[in-house]
Formats: C-alpha cells, sequence, structure tokens
C-alpha cells in the first residue's frame, strides 16, 4: 500500500512540474527537491530554507563567515536574527550539507560545502 502511494504521489508531483513548464513559468517556485533518501517536495522556508538556497546556487564553494552569510541572506530579502542563522548553519553542518572550521587568524568560524 505505502509504495503504491509513493508511486502516485511522485507521479502526481512530474505531472505538476510538467504543468507548470508548459504554463511558461514556475507555478510553485518555492518547491525543490529534498535532498538524502526521501524523494519528496519540501517548502524552502525560514533561515535553514534561505541557507540551502544559497549552498544550492554554489555559494558556500568558498569559506565564508557567519557575518558575510548574514549580509548576503539580507541582500536576498532575508533579514534573520544572527543566532537563528547561526542555528540554521549548525544544522547544515549536523546534516553534513556544511562544514566548518576555525580560522587561524581571527578564530571566528568558517563554513564550506562539504565535497
Amino acid at each position: 500500500m505505502e509504495k503504491n502511494l509513493k508511486k502516485l504521489t511522485d507521479e502526481i508531483i512530474a505531472r505538476v512540474l510538467e504543468l507548470a513548464e508548459l504554463a511558461g513559468g514556475e507555478i510553485i517556485p518555492e518547491l525543490k527537491w529534498a535532498q538524502g533518501t526521501k524523494d519528496v517536495l519540501r517548502v524552502i522556508r525560514g533561515a535553514t530554507g534561505g541557507l540551502r538556497v544559497l549552498v544550492d546556487e554554489g555559494y558556500f564553494d568558498n569559506p565564508r563567515q557567519l557575518s558575510e552569510i548574514i549580509e548576503k541572506l539580507k541582500q536576498e530579502g532575508r533579514h534573520y536574527p544572527s543566532a537563528t542563522i547561526s542555528m540554521g548553519l549548525l544544522n547544515l553542518v549536523k546534516e553534513r550539507v556544511l562544514m566548518r572550521f576555525r580560522d587561524k587568524g581571527d578564530k571566528k568560524w568558517k563554513y564550506v560545502t562539504r565535497k
């Protein structure tokens, strides 16, 4: 039963995305394929969602400090307290999407995409 539901859900999602493409635009721009073991759609929102968008765009290909990340999110129109962004970064580190290390010069954390 569960496999049939998953198959049906995947088919519906594929058809909705196909319709959106045929319509000439994105009807649901906030949806992205979830990374990991589940092939479901999830809504990208909140600070962690903004960070995931930056990861997808390759922003973390070079090491970035928290202050740089906050500024980039503000430029994207996403204004969050630094504690919220910091927790989102830590969650991405725990999920093994990002890794972090201390800079030897100023001893601040830097975040980079895990390769």
